[in-house]
């Protein structure tokens, strides 16, 4: 099945892949068809035996839905979802999602592998310790494919004046990274872990000893809702499909290691890592920080001004990003106090080092407290 001539005139397209991946905060419509936004694409990959991963996708409300199809139901399986309120997009083993793909190229050599199937997919992945980032991080870096080429033009994101002072500046169009990826699956380094039980069902779980940055939302867990008997015949649909069918001539060098898998029986994944080398993302990570600013005597300027001045320098130097989450107020004092959430990526110390410079320009209350799962960091 093709993919959705709607969907496949947006794969190219910068703003869709941001507002595919809740970005867009913030950016005013100019004037563009918001119904058109509103309104869900959806999308089937066909992996045999009447058997397909489906996406309802409406980016204009911040939903995607993963369900499954079968051959003996009108109706599809529910199997995760994301969006912004009560998300639970834990649904897949990465081994799981690779099959899929290939056994959709396998049926439809129109649709690459990796190409669609992978970028919008992957984000109901979770990994935990056993997944190999040497054979991951080819595949998901041709799936989205290279950033796109610097345009003159003005990031929606990015604060702007009423007056031009001079020519603009060629900016490089937000979009999807791999290791923006991989720190929304990432369960790695937070108990998260995949259990293969003696039935043959795998199920998700997560150790809250080893939590700290990363919460495990899914229908997955033992005793869940998710439909075992049913994607264990997916799985098995999907293994005939590569079994029986030819397999597509390769464009890339990702493909041809997969398919030289294929071909020669090899493990899944092994020629992908052997040609591609160890992955850059190997010790990549993400930290999650909570700051607490005490606001009392402070307009509320003040806390847009913060926040502000804490996400630019922090994706300046490549090292994280923070928004707001919450704030209390007290009657007949008004604002008390206001959250931020805090990413910081790869090295806590410099990050922290950085928010210490952010908060030392804004000449914060001593009372301001940064934390991290509950544990207070020091900001002297």
């Amino acid at each position: 099945m093709p993919l959705p001539a709607d969907l496949q005139a947006r794969l190219n397209d910068p703003s869709f892949w941001r507002a595919y991946f809740f970005e867009d905060e913030g950016i005013e419509d100019e004037g563009e068809d918001v119904q058109d936004d509103e309104e869900s694409i959806v999308v089937e990959f066909p992996v045999g035996g009447g058997y397909a991963l489906t996406l309802d996708i409406c980016v204009g409300l911040h939903m995607v839905n993963l369900a499954m199809r079968t051959p003996d139901s009108p109706e599809t399986l529910e199997l995760g979802w994301d969006d912004e309120a009560h998300w639970h997009p834990d649904a897949l083993r990465w081994a799981e999602l690779d099959l899929i793909a290939r056994a959709a190229a396998t049926l439809d050599h129109t649709l690459r592998h990796p190409g669609p199937v992978l970028a919008l997919a992957a984000r109901f992945v979770v990994l935990d310790a056993g997944d190999d980032l040497d054979a991951i991080t080819p595949m998901m870096d041709a799936a989205f494919g290279p950033p796109r080429a610097p345009q003159v033009g003005v990031d929606p994101m990015a604060p702007t004046l009423d007056i031009d002072f001079d020519r603009p500046v060629p900016a490089e169009p937000w979009w999807p990274k791999t290791r923006d990826w991989l720190h929304r699956a990432d369960g790695r380094h937070n108990g998260v872990a995949w259990r293969h039980g003696d039935d043959g069902v795998w199920t998700v779980e997560q150790d809250e000893a080893n939590n700290a940055d990363r919460d495990l939302y899914s229908l997955r867990c033992p005793g869940g809702s998710f439909p075992f008997t049913a994607w264990a015949r997916l799985v098995t649909a999907a293994e005939a499909t590569l079994a029986a069918a030819s397999l597509p001539m390769p464009e890339n060098s990702a493909e041809q290691c997969w398919i030289d898998e294929e071909r020669t029986s090899a493990p899944r994944g092994s020629l992908i890592a052997a040609r591609f080398g160890p992955s850059p993302l190997r010790n990549s990570r993400r930290y999650l920080l909570d700051l607490h600013l005490p606001m009392e005597g402070r307009p509320n300027s003040y806390a847009v001004a913060v926040r502000t001045d804490l996400d630019r320098t922090l994706r300046e130097a490549d090292r994280g990003w923070a928004e707001s989450v919450g704030s209390s107020s007290t009657p007949g004092r008004g604002l008390t106090e206001v959250w931020f959430s805090i990413g910081i990526v790869d090295s806590l110390d410099a990050g922290v080092a950085l928010i210490r410079q952010v908060l030392r320009r804004h000449d914060t209350d001593s009372a301001v407290r940064l934390t991290r799962n509950r544990e207070l960091i020091p900001l002297d």
